[in-house]
């Protein structure tokens, strides 16, 4: 990761990370996520809508890591609102080919904590044809019996 100078916001998407990587989802949930926090994945692919609260961003994350997506390149910057946004670059492989996902991701901070995050992916066609390709539906009597 690029880190030159960062604020404390970007400290709360870095240490995001941090715990991440060593699979420390209730420190993620406990220190780092507002209690009301929304995470939206753009999108028509089994992954994509807004995930609400802490509990469910954290299922998404766990859907990405089942769905074997890595991240490197990152580079971080702040806007004048205290917006943290990221820039990296996404890596999947499917079926032997391998893919790769341009993303910018916006974090708003509330009361300390991350609050309202927006993924914007650079290339959806790639992005749904990844994620449809990892996931399938259910049949339609499946999907229909809730």
């Amino acid at each position: 990761m690029t880190d030159t100078k960062t604020s404390s916001n970007t400290e709360l998407v870095l240490k995001m990370y941090q715990y991440f990587s060593q699979g420390d989802m209730e420190s993620i949930k406990r220190e780092l996520f507002h209690p009301e926090i929304s995470w939206t994945m753009p999108g028509r692919h089994p992954l994509s809508g807004t995930m609400v609260g802490p509990d469910a961003v954290v299922a998404f994350f766990g859907a990405l890591f089942q769905a074997g997506i890595s991240v490197d390149n990152i580079h971080f910057g702040e806007l004048d609102d205290g917006t943290v946004i990221e820039k990296h670059m996404g890596h999947g492989e499917l079926n032997g080919e391998k893919f790769l996902f341009p993303t910018c991701t916006s974090y708003g901070v509330k009361d300390g904590k991350l609050h309202t995050v927006q993924v914007h992916n650079g290339d959806y066609p790639t992005v749904e044809r990844y994620f449809w390709g990892k996931f399938k539906l259910k049949g339609v009597p499946e999907r229909l019996a809730d």
